[in-house]
């Protein structure tokens, strides 16, 4: 277990948070599926399996109380369930590094940021996941192909039509810019493709520089608030003045 003292600035917080509200905490359900289950440093992480198809069906861990850990654990489970293990291995780790970081605080390292360079409470978490890596590939074989896996939308998001939609994720927007101190004009949601993509326009207020920083933000707040895997674009507006478009 890793001392709080010990966190990361740009996790402690977030950290601290999900710890109030942690979601898979508990032994797995003993249902008679496949399961693997692995344990390291007093805490352990339970995946239960279609057998059929490698994909996870529930995911539950077990930690001491208060340890960073469990806030990293929890996390990977909500992104286990319903991705296949090595979708859970690849990238578990990585979902929970991102949800975790706050954007506001300086990164522990410089360069890229990754569980393995984020501070000793991914250490163990880095460590059970290697061990469901060994487990898994012993049960099913060594994976050789490329993993293309992406999480659906919900159910409840595929039903609603464009205006559902935009009438979904318009408040959270407007509820970004107020966090921020952004003015209600900077920006404009202007379309949902049939892709679901989401395309912004940007007032000319927003330094071009800034632009990239902010979509980032802004996807990460939207799919934080709806759950659902948000991806945003921005939409190039033409100079209506054809001189200035030479």
């Amino acid at each position: 277990m890793t001392p709080q003292s010990d966190v990361p600035r740009a996790f402690a917080g977030p950290i601290a948070g999900r710890l109030q509200h942690l979601a898979h905490e508990g032994p797995a359900p003993d249902t008679g599926a496949a399961a693997i289950s692995v344990e390291a440093e007093g805490m352990r992480l339970s995946l239960v399996l279609d057998g059929e198809t490698e994909t996870v069906t529930d995911a539950r861990f077990m930690a001491p109380a208060s340890a960073p850990e469990a806030a990293i654990l929890d996390l990977l489970c909500a992104h286990a369930i319903g991705a296949p293990v090595r979708e859970v291995i690849e990238h578990g780790l990585i979902f929970a590094l991102q949800a975790l970081r706050d954007p506001e605080a300086p990164s522990p390292v410089a360069g890229i940021l990754t569980p393995r360079n984020a501070g000793a409470c991914f250490k163990t978490p880095l460590e059970m996941v290697a061990a469901i890596r060994r487990e898994a590939e012993a049960r099913f074989g060594r994976h050789k192909d490329t993993n293309f896996f992406d999480r659906p939308y919900s159910e409840g998001w595929s039903k609603l039509d464009k205006i559902g939609k935009r009438d979904l994720v318009l408040p959270h927007i407007d509820s970004f810019k107020a966090a921020c101190g952004i003015s209600d004009d900077a920006f404009e949601l202007v379309e949902i493709d049939q892709y679901d993509r989401l395309f912004l326009v940007f007032a000319d207020e927003i330094p071009v520089w800034d632009k990239p920083v902010l979509l980032m933000k802004l996807e990460r707040w939207l799919r934080k608030q709806t759950g659902e895997r948000i991806e945003l674009f921005t939409e190039v507006v033409k100079d209506a003045n054809r001189i200035r478009r030479l």
